[in-house]
């Protein structure tokens, strides 16, 4: 998953790809409407192919009515550029986190060029009504680290993430996410310029500012001038001034084998300190092999739990071309239970009954907590919500950024003519408790929200206080 600031415009100032240019041939190309329908048609037609459950948020009358009325949007002669916020929502409106368009390729050629055509200032995060200032880098400097954006060119806060994020699916509190990333590159695409009229809170005053685009130079030489955020790993443990065991588990990519090492030493240390509580952080873990959330669980309770209350798995004949490919034409040999299943049918898994885990030496016997937040996705909110209905542990921080029934196993999809690629699910996860109705996202026990503006991290500091 992508954490914040690995984004697209950070990739432009830091690779290669920056420095060696892009074929610029592209920004010609212009499609007619043919083509443009063609592929808008593709796109409805596989994702219905491949997906176990399209209409999960969207009926299909009311789907068809969207891509009827994009459609007449559509026009001989659109650029990439002009084609790709028109044809966005198609996907967006699945309304599911790991459902995506890709920004096109001819973006990139355009940031090269280093027009001053990007928004200049940077943020740290959405509060649920303004997003909250990281950095203006603009020439006029007229915001400071902690201001509150109100609106942009009249376009407040909570609209301008509806707006932004119009390409993806999922909670606002994770579309939220990825349009703070990249929000200059954004409003470029949906066609928001400069000049930006801000209005803005400073201090809880109102207070309004015209900012003027800057160029990629521009924004990554005044990026660069930025505190360096420290580095991300993907686990480490520590002991904490007041005692505590932290536990901070930013990823679940690891091969198994090294995370069981890496959770063998760290909970070897726990048992020779014995401390009265475990903290585990999974507030920025975008997630990866489930198998380790429930590797962890091993380490910190004996109690029966499942990952899953069932999964279901379309079949599709393009995921088993993708899946052959990956496998080197061994697909059918490794996977014949799929590659053998009719196309068009869906696998269903049913819900093994809960089992406790194997017996451990290094169980962890003291109270444990566990952080989480709109960055806690895909197998990590799998863990989240395992922990949540068979009460594991106490959750404390805010709302995950995805349903507890969600949606995985990712296809990447490219549309024939533009070249536009995009993301979707095969699989649906039903979540540990069997509740597939549910649409909540998994909830914290207690609810702590960490101020962007400070140093201090208020939700380690909340669970330190507790009695």
């Amino acid at each position: 998953m992508k954490q914040l600031f690995t984004s697209l415009l950070v990739f432009l100032c830091c690779t290669s790809v920056f420095a060696n240019g892009i074929d610029t041939a592209k920004a010609e190309k212009r499609f007619s409407k043919k083509e443009l329908l063609d592929d808008m048609d593709y796109l409805v037609a596989t994702t219905n192919e491949v997906h176990p459950n399209m209409y999960h948020s969207i009926s299909k009358a009311k789907y068809r009515k969207l891509r009827d009325s994009l459609a007449n949007l559509l026009h001989d002669g659109m650029s990439p550029l002009q084609a790709w916020p028109v044809m966005a929502p198609l996907v967006g409106s699945l309304n599911e986190g790991h459902s995506s368009l890709n920004l096109p390729d001819e973006l990139l050629v355009r940031l090269k060029a280093n027009e001053n055509i990007l928004f200049p200032v940077v943020f740290s995060g959405f509060d649920g009504q303004e997003l909250v200032v990281r950095a203006d880098v603009s020439t006029e400097n007229k915001l400071v680290v902690g201001d509150k954006l109100v609106s942009i060119n009249g376009i407040t806060a909570g609209k301008l993430v509806d707006l932004l994020s119009r390409h993806m699916g999922g909670l606002k509190s994770w579309r939220a996410v990825d349009v703070c990333r990249d929000m200059p590159a954004y409003l470029d695409i949906y066609g928001i310029k400069g000049p930006y009229r801000l209005v803005y809170l400073h201090e809880g005053k109102t207070m309004e500012a015209t900012l003027n685009p800057i160029s990629l130079l521009s924004l990554r030489e005044r990026l660069g001038r930025l505190p360096k955020a420290p580095k991300k790993t993907d686990y480490a443990f520590d002991r904490l001034a007041d005692g505590n065991g932290y536990l901070k588990i930013n990823s679940l990519t690891a091969k198994p084998e090294v995370f069981k090492s890496f959770l063998d030493s760290a909970f070897r240390q726990l048992k020779q300190q014995s401390p009265k509580r475990l903290i585990i952080d999974l507030r920025l873990n975008g997630g990866g092999n489930s198998a380790l959330g429930e590797m962890l669980l091993g380490y910190i309770t004996e109690k029966p739990f499942r990952m899953t209350g069932g999964v279901r798995w379309k079949v599709s004949q393009t995921y088993k071309a993708q899946l052959d490919e990956r496998m080197k034409g061994e697909g059918a040999k490794e996977m014949p239970y799929y590659f053998e299943a009719k196309n068009g049918t869906v696998l269903k898994s049913s819900a093994t009954k809960p089992q406790p885990p194997s017996h451990n030496d290094l169980l962890y016997k003291g109270e444990v907590f566990v952080l989480i937040g709109p960055k806690t996705f895909s197998s990590a909110n799998m863990l989240a919500n395992t922990i949540q209905d068979y009460h594991l542990a106490t959750l404390v921080g805010e709302a995950t950024g995805e349903p507890a029934n969600d949606y995985g196993e990712l296809i990447y999809l490219k549309l024939p003519h533009t070249g536009f690629t995009f993301s979707t699910s095969t699989k649906q996860f039903v979540r540990a408790n069997g509740q597939a109705d549910d649409p909540r996202p998994v909830l914290p026990n207690y609810t702590v929200k960490d101020n962007p503006v400070t140093q201090a991290d208020e939700v380690l500091e909340f669970v330190s206080k507790l009695k």
